[in-house]
């Protein structure tokens, strides 16, 4: 791959397959950015779980105030590739290193668009209600997000958002389909990088969407045009999106497990530690002694991501020629000289903020509303004509609701946009109303 084809702004969807002239101080990739955070879509975010539940308290994080803090690392990291870049001349003209910032922060903005209420949990709960009604269809919040980008998100005769190549690049973490990572699950498939199928990134009717970014960014294919199962090697700027993310909920998950009251000051003080110089912890320390224990947390998780994006920047120049390759099967953090004490702040997650009681008990809420919500629509979806579909139908929205065209498929990729789409008040606000809780 080559930076030339890699920071295209040909633009999906439009009519002559590339963009307007920039406007005067505003580059392609910022509209982009714009386009994003004014979506519908991106606004949801606002009421969609993070972590913890929404309204225990004001200051942990939600959906979207996470995107937007990775958004931020995003373009520092992105902004620091591209001064490197630029130094070694591999920048091609006009683009600058606050090019690259912008495509990589529009990137990170984006990364969580497709992700169902309920975090996490969300997506099991859709699929384990759809194996009840017999569909192994798995939910992938990577696919919705693409498809709300390119389809469904605030549509343009249908194009979604049309978006640069470059920044749905950067935002395509898994660039294969779900066949493709599922042969590769299996044994069917050798692939070439594990890393970029470890799950899936493409819905079946967004294959011409990737197509398109694909071949303008010069992806390289992992599979034939016209096979099957497709796959191509994940754009370089990929890896600083997912370094962003990785940084952002390592540290800040570790922040408002001790705000909310799960983490005790000490460890979280000893789980920062390694990130500061010994002249930075006497100032911890001091802070310390005046009982500013807050202050002192705030002061190390601001340290810890500033050192984390020097060694997240530190991995992709010394691994760039692997990730123009498509040879790169790490992630930059785990292959960071930081790597130990960011997989160690997500270890002590794992075991004493994500198993936490008040998070287990949302996330199991969040599984029982979806699946009903899920058995409730299902109607509609098998038997359209019915009294009850018809009813179902309205509270679907809209008059884009398809009845017999495209048959159940549609129908059924038009419920799950639905649901995945809602945030957390409204999908439990529906499942009162239908239960007849009050």
């Amino acid at each position: 791959m080559n930076w030339q084809q890699l920071l295209s702004d040909a633009r999906w969807g439009s009519r002559h397959r590339s963009t307007a002239s920039p406007q005067k101080n505003r580059s392609n990739y910022d509209r982009d950015y714009g386009r994003i955070l004014f979506s519908s879509a991106f606004r949801r975010l606002q009421d969609k779980t993070q972590v913890f539940p929404l309204g225990r308290n004001d200051y942990v994080r939600t959906r979207l105030t996470h995107s937007l803090e990775v958004a931020h690392i995003g373009s520092s990291l992105g902004m620091l590739a591209g001064e490197w870049l630029a130094q070694k001349g591999s920048l091609p003209a006009p683009i600058m290193p606050s090019d690259v910032a912008t495509i990589v922060s529009t990137a990170c903005l984006a990364h969580d668009i497709g992700n169902p209420p309920f975090g996490h949990s969300g997506e099991d709960a859709i699929e384990t209600a759809l194996k009840r009604h017999g569909l192994e269809l798995p939910f992938e919040g990577n696919a919705q997000g693409f498809r709300i980008l390119t389809r469904t998100g605030d549509p343009m005769e249908g194009s979604g958002l049309k978006l640069t190549a470059a920044v749905l690049g950067a935002f395509m973490k898994y660039p294969c389909t779900q066949s493709y990572s599922a042969a590769v699950k299996k044994g069917s498939i050798v692939a070439a990088n594990k890393l970029e199928c470890k799950k899936f990134g493409i819905g079946e009717q967004e294959r011409e969407a990737a197509s398109f970014m694909a071949g303008h960014l010069g992806l390289i294919p992992r599979s034939t045009p016209d096979a099957a199962h497709l796959c191509w090697s994940r754009h370089p700027l990929a890896y600083l999106m997912e370094a962003a993310d990785d940084i952002c909920y390592r540290i800040a998950d570790i922040e408002d497990g001790y705000f909310s009251g799960l983490l005790d000051f000490a460890p979280t003080r000893d789980l920062f530690s390694p990130f500061l110089t010994e002249s930075q912890l006497r100032y911890v320390r001091e802070l310390e002694e005046k009982k500013e224990k807050d202050s002192c947390i705030h002061y190390m998780r601001a340290i810890a991501i500033g050192k984390s994006i020097q060694s997240a920047v530190d991995s992709f120049v010394n691994h760039e020629e692997d990730l123009l390759q498509g040879r790169m099967e790490q992630s930059l953090i785990d292959s960071s000289e930081l790597s130990a004490p960011l997989n160690g702040l997500y270890q002590y997650a794992i075991k004493n903020v994500y198993r936490a009681r008040e998070v287990i008990e949302v996330e199991a809420m969040g599984y029982k509303v979806l699946g009903e919500l899920i058995d409730f629509f299902m109607e509609w979806v098998n038997h359209p004509s019915s009294g009850q579909s018809q009813k179902i139908a309205i509270m679907l929205q809209g008059t884009d609701v398809p009845q017999n065209n495209g048959g159940e498929a549609a129908r059924l990729a038009h419920m799950l946009d639905y649901i995945s789409g809602m945030t957390d008040s409204f999908a439990l606000e529906t499942y009162r109303k239908l239960t007849g809780i009050l």
